[in-house]
């Protein structure tokens, strides 16, 4: 088996196109959660939402608080921590991690959607942060379960890999999936970590990104909103934020 080519820097500019915004034409954008690390940039269509997936529960959960406090149900899925740092009648947790399959403390998405759909929610979203485990877990996802999700809102890890071609494709087969049934309308730097050059490509090492379904806006025409934007904070309050497009 012949060994995957090295990925040059149109590959890596490519890559990046899968996850750079898009305007929309309905939704404006609001801050949910923290005013920090913690809170994410969404379509104003989060108003509406009534169920959360909430992978990677951590140290802060003020944007879970924030929506169940408005009455969406959260299930929360976390094997590293004993359950969430603050505690809601509306928090379903579960400690097990998101896998490629079920077993042991992991389960997969499958099984999460199972769950998810037994809420007969409407306006459900989908929320992760797994360090750097998602891309393994994206490639076992089925697409069409991804799609009853109106907003996604992620944190993708480890882009100074991307010089590694095996790793470069499962990046990229992830971006692929999740731009099927949704675009990417925000994208953020997360200030704990630094930049890289990839093929002479800056690149933030880890990325915060928003997602909305397609069929619920129009997209005319890709942003040119300012990285970070009025709505964004650096997630290191003691940090500047990083800047991604100066030029």
């Amino acid at each position: 088996m012949l060994a995957r080519t090295k990925p040059g820097q149109a590959h890596v500019l490519d890559l990046l196109k899968l996850i750079r915004p898009w305007t929309m034409r309905e939704n404006q954008k609001v801050r949910v959660g923290n005013a920090y690390d913690g809170g994410y940039v969404l379509p104003v269509a989060i108003a509406h939402c009534d169920a959360v997936v909430s992978i990677g529960v951590g140290h802060d959960v003020s944007f879970d608080m924030a929506l169940a406090l408005r009455g969406a149900t959260i299930l929360q899925y976390d094997h590293t921590v004993t359950g969430p740092p603050q505690t809601h009648e509306k928090f379903r947790f579960h400690k097990l991690g998101w896998g490629t399959e079920t077993a042991g403390m992991f389960i997969s998405f499958a099984d999460i959607h199972a769950e998810m759909k037994t809420l007969g929610a409407k306006h459900p979203m989908l929320k992760f942060d797994i360090e750097g485990a998602e891309y393994d877990v994206l490639e076992a996802t089925s697409a069409d379960d991804l799609a009853d999700y109106e907003i996604i809102a992620c944190e993708v890890h480890d882009f100074d890999k991307l010089g590694d071609p095996v790793f470069f494709a499962k990046v990229k087969a992830a971006f692929e999936k999740l731009n099927l049934h949704h675009a990417p309308i925000h994208l953020h730097a997360n200030n704990y970590q630094s930049l890289v050059l990839v093929e002479g490509v800056p690149i933030p090492k880890v990325l915060e990104v928003a997602f909305l379904r397609r069929d619920l806006d129009t997209f005319p025409s890709l942003s040119s909103d300012p990285i970070p934007g009025p709505l964004d904070r650096p997630n290191h309050p003691g940090r500047p934020d990083l800047v991604m497009n100066p030029f």
